[in-house]
């Protein structure tokens, strides 16, 4: 959410105290909004600009992600535009390794395999 929306005024003026205070907060703050934008609305052709902005002006930590995002340019660029996901097989992944752990050195592959295929 968008500061505006989900903070108080008081807050909100702390905010602002602490931006005009520190330009470096200021920018992070900026860059960050501009690419939870991006990720929201999908705009995946936004981001070489976003990243040469985040080199060139903004802190070393925001500097650093984008240095890793331009390595893997084309995949992150896909995931901002595309209406694909990965989530589902995620979640399955992700339900299969929990119960593989709770059942870790107890039973055999085929008690594993049983119960990932019967469980509802």
């Amino acid at each position: 959410m968008r500061p505006e929306e989900s903070l108080s005024t008081s807050d909100m003026a702390q905010l602002d105290a602490v931006r005009s205070t520190c330009p470096e907060i200021a920018q992070a703050c900026d860059l960050a909004r501009e690419f939870t934008d991006m990720l929201r609305q999908r705009r995946g052709h936004l981001l070489r600009d976003w990243i040469q902005k985040a080199e060139l002006g903004g802190p070393d930590a925001i500097g650093i992600l984008a240095d890793s995002i331009r390595q893997d340019l084309q995949a992150v660029t896909a995931g901002l535009a595309l209406p694909y996901s990965s989530g589902i097989v995620e979640g399955h992944v992700n339900r299969i390794k929990t119960i593989k752990r709770r059942m870790y050195g107890r039973a055999s592959f085929t008690l594993l395999r049983a119960r990932i295929l019967f469980q509802s």
